[in-house]
């Protein structure tokens, strides 16, 4: 499919969606971890809010589909990719039901902030991913003031460091794994309100969908977030 093809189909769905999901005042998304709750003025990762991640990608990926997946109120989740290599089957795996998910592949930069804008103004609960080469201070704000009017909770996947308008900025990266449970460092490294530069490994639990605090760091920050 074309790419004008496909923003096109971005523009139906979103006129259909956004009929019955325009919500405001919305709260949190939980990742059900007192010890990372604890480190967030909103409890959680707030909705109508922006929040940035930069890592691994494939870390962040499947971090990204378990914490959304499990999310009851983001009924309706938008991905925004340069490529379309997502696997949905995985994402399933990590909860991410693939009967929630729109994804639109969209290789210029120009063409995914519009998606990113659109989906976050119209999706209310919903929430938005994009993969973003390159996004400015204004950019950034007007995506943030997107979410804001709407309640929609929007994830960049950056590799760029310019100034931004995000809540929270984190870096996600592969930890130690047994096999069986994908594993993760999860460092908040910047949040508006509150102490930023704590650290957790986190690890996923397929049998009950859930996360769970795998150890505590050496240098203490995960007790210092406590």
């Amino acid at each position: 499919m074309s790419q004008p093809a496909t923003l096109e189909r971005l523009r139906n769905r979103l006129s259909q969606l956004s009929g019955t999901s325009l919500i405001s005042g919305a709260g949190a998304l939980r990742l059900h971890l007192p010890q990372i709750e604890r480190a967030l003025p909103w409890r959680g990762l707030a909705r109508g809010a922006l929040h940035e991640v930069r890592g691994e990608r494939n870390a962040i990926t499947a971090f990204l589909a378990a914490a959304i997946g499990r999310d009851t109120r983001s009924e309706e989740v938008l991905w925004v990719t340069p490529e379309p290599t997502l696997y949905a089957h995985g994402l399933a795996q990590l909860g991410l039901d693939h009967r929630r998910l729109t994804i639109v592949a969209a290789r210029r930069t120009d063409d995914r902030l519009w998606a990113i804008e659109e989906g976050l103004r119209e999706l209310g609960y919903g929430a938005v991913v994009a993969e973003i080469d390159n996004a400015d201070l204004t950019e950034t704000r007007r995506l943030q003031l997107a979410a804001e009017k709407s309640g929609s909770i929007g994830f960049l996947i950056r590799r760029d460091q310019q100034p931004s308008a995000a809540l929270t900025r984190w870096r996600i990266e592969p930890a130690r794994s047994d096999g069986y449970r994908p594993s993760w460092r999860v460092t908040l490294e910047r949040c508006r309100g509150a102490e930023a530069g704590f650290s957790w490994d986190v690890e996923w639990d397929h049998a009950t969908l859930s996360f769970r605090l795998a150890a505590a760091l050496a240098d203490g920050s995960l007790a210092a977030a406590e």
